[in-house]
């Protein structure tokens, strides 16, 4: 099992807030079988730039592995990436390939919140084409009051990849939605989006676990492919 979002990592972002969270956190991954993880923390182009937010990373990430060292405990292997917050011009943003996750070109793309304009699309196929990345769109599930039309392009676009969170299998209300663009090949990637323990906990197996009643194993089969992967690619 791979999951390709969290917010593991101490005290980055409004993720973990202690390498004794990250710790449990990390505890908990192992525990419903998850072998590997993608830290994905938030990347903010008006708060940050990626210099900066690297060297923060980095050193997190490096306390965070020396602690995990000392418990003598196995733990999912893990690698480092960003979910990067959209913002206009990105597509033209050179400098934002060093936030892809690992050695890969996988990306991994926040869209804005905010109403969605053509503008948006333009600047993903900017990210595709000029800079050869391959973008992933974090957590489908929370856009789909956005605009019918463009949400149906993005999903239809060639070479952008979709990630929904296990939380959108799980919600009876967002549930027969993702399951559908699962069962279309609409949905590439799984993640737990985990921030913490108690209101938002690991819940890949979870999630997982509605995808095989309803589906069956054939669709996990192809979202476990597209994680391997990304990671082949990023180590």
């Amino acid at each position: 099992m791979i999951d390709i979002h969290c917010h593991v990592l101490p005290g980055i972002d409004d993720g973990s807030k202690s390498v004794e969270m990250s710790l449990s956190m990390l505890r908990d991954s192992f525990d419903q079988g998850i072998g590997y993880m993608c830290f994905t923390p938030h990347f903010y182009a008006d708060m940050d730039d990626p210099g900066k937010f690297l060297r923060r990373r980095d050193e997190a990430d490096s306390f965070l592995r020396s602690e995990m060292e000392d418990t003598d405990e196995p733990f999912p292997e893990h690698v480092l990436g960003a979910e990067v917050h959209y913002y206009r011009g990105i597509g033209r943003s050179e400098d934002i390939e060093t936030l892809c996750i690992g050695k890969s070109r996988f990306l991994l793309l926040e869209p804005p919140f905010r109403t969605w304009t053509g503008a948006f699309l333009e600047d993903v196929r900017a990210l595709r084409d000029g800079l050869d990345l391959k973008v992933i769109i974090a957590h489908i599930e929370r856009y789909f009051d956005q605009d019918k039309h463009l949400v149906k392009e993005l999903l239809s676009e060639p070479g952008i990849y979709i990630q929904s969170n296990a939380e959108a299998f799980i919600d009876r209300k967002t549930r027969k939605k993702v399951l559908k663009l699962l069962e279309e090949g609409k949905i590439h990637f799984l993640g737990s989006d985990c921030h913490n323990m108690l209101t938002r906990p690991q819940n890949l197996m979870e999630g997982r676990a509605v995808i095989e009643e309803k589906l069956g194993p054939k669709a996990l089969h192809r979202i476990d492919a597209y994680g391997q992967d990304l990671i082949d690619q990023a180590v």
